[in-house]
């Protein structure tokens, strides 16, 4: 019976995830840009909005002009105009004058700040009371204030979301450039499996990591190739592989990972060429069974038959090697704090990663372990979030406040 290498710790396993090569830059048009990797820091190419704008509708005036301005004392000035919107006023202020202006609209030279509308009143003729003092910059978006040019706005390798992309479209940004999508190959092995379309039959079980897998790919922001079942088939198995590898970037294998007589994923990455075995087995659980191999610069990955090992084991290690490739930042993990129900013993030198479901009490939120095998997917269902006991310890106790890492 083959055995495991050295069990790597998590940190080990994900430091050799970062040594794939990250893929090349593309450039994509605007509005297919969102979700995607921003492959190089970009800077504003000129000042937004580009202009001195009131944020109010009122009246556009010099603050000297007003200094002092109150109810019983108001600043009477003459309006020689109106700053019609979408347009450069052709005209400026001089001492004494103001102008109409509305919200959005471009203030005339001269003007440094504007008077709401509500603090001013008819005087007769053009002339208008100001009974408001205001300092230069009130109420007005200065021509630089959201971005000045020549400053880096958004850094390579941030995912771009919808603000991102509305920030790239006040600047004219119509071809944005991104990393390449990952291209994963997604491979399930095992006699006993069927498509899920097909009607199991005794002792068979339909194809569920496929399809799980490809989910959490497509999330990641990958383009998945579905590669169908292999039998376990050697040389079968080696040339589908192989195969693959023409066009994935990843070749995900689930089942056939662990040390057992039919197991051949490791002989058969090894058989790639120029290959290289990172990792056989983490001191991870559920998830311990896990394959980490080289060809040249593709990726080759071996996550574990049973479905919920293989999601958190792809949760742990494939999500964070999708992002890499993309030139992707670490992201902020979405939770909360909880308290934990009863206890869980742990096995000190790995991470488990419990399944809990998370309920809310008047005192907080509660996090209840859920005991299911990692063959069943309803433990994953019904689960809310992940909390993570470390390597150094024996389990967590019943009352300890945890960090539940959200499932989404």
């Amino acid at each position: 019976m083959k055995s495991f290498l050295t069990l790597k710790s998590v940190d080990e396993v994900l430091s050799l995830v970062e040594t794939f090569e990250r893929l090349p830059e593309e450039y994509v048009p605007l509005d297919e840009s969102a979700g995607r990797y921003l492959a190089l820091d970009w800077s504003a190419p000129e000042d937004l909005p580009g202009f001195d704008r009131s944020t109010v509708d009122g009246y556009a005036v010099r603050a000297r002009d007003v200094f002092g301005a109150q109810e019983g004392s108001p600043a009477l000035l003459e309006c020689v105009g109106e700053c019609p919107m979408g347009k450069t006023p052709d005209f400026s202020l001089a001492p004494g004058q103001t102008a109409r202006i509305f919200t959005g609209g471009m203030l005339p030279e001269g003007a440094d700040c504007v008077v709401m509308v509500e603090y001013s009143r008819q005087a007769g003729g053009n002339l208008v009371e100001l009974v408001r003092t205001q300092a230069p910059g009130d109420h007005v978006l200065e021509r630089d204030e959201d971005a000045a040019m020549g400053q880096e706005l958004i850094p390579a390798g941030r995912r771009l979301r919808p603000q991102e992309t509305g920030l790239l479209a006040a600047l004219g940004q119509v071809r944005v450039p991104v990393t390449r999508r990952p291209r994963v190959a997604v491979l399930s092995t095992g006699d006993e499996v069927v498509p899920c379309e097909e009607k199991p039959q005794p002792g068979q079980v339909r194809d569920v990591n496929s399809h799980s897998l490809a989910a959490l790919c497509r999330k990641e922001g990958a383009e998945v190739r579905l590669a169908g079942l292999v039998r376990d088939d050697v040389a079968r198995l080696e040339a589908t592989v192989r195969g693959l590898l023409d066009w994935a970037d990843v070749v995900l294998l689930s089942g056939g990972s662990s040390a057992g007589m039919r197991d051949h994923t490791v002989d058969i990455f090894l058989s790639m060429p120029e290959s290289a075995l990172l990792v056989h087995g983490a001191a991870i659980s559920p998830g311990k069974p896990f394959i980490l191999a080289r060809s040249g610069h593709k990726c080759l990955m071996g996550l574990p038959g049973h479905v919920s090992s293989a999601l958190v084991c792809a949760r742990a290690f494939l999500s964070p090697l999708l992002r890499h490739l993309q030139g992707g930042e670490a992201p902020v993990v979405p939770g909360v704090q909880a308290v934990l129900s009863r206890a869980v013993a742990s096995a000190q030198g790995r991470r488990d990663f419990i399944r809990v479901k998370l309920s809310r009490t008047e005192q907080g939120w509660v996090a209840d372990p859920v005991t299911a095998p990692s063959g069943l997917i309803s433990g994953l269902v019904v689960a809310d979030a992940l909390v993570v006991c470390p390597e150094n310890s024996e389990g967590l106790y019943a009352g300890q406040e945890v960090f539940a890492e959200l499932l989404d």
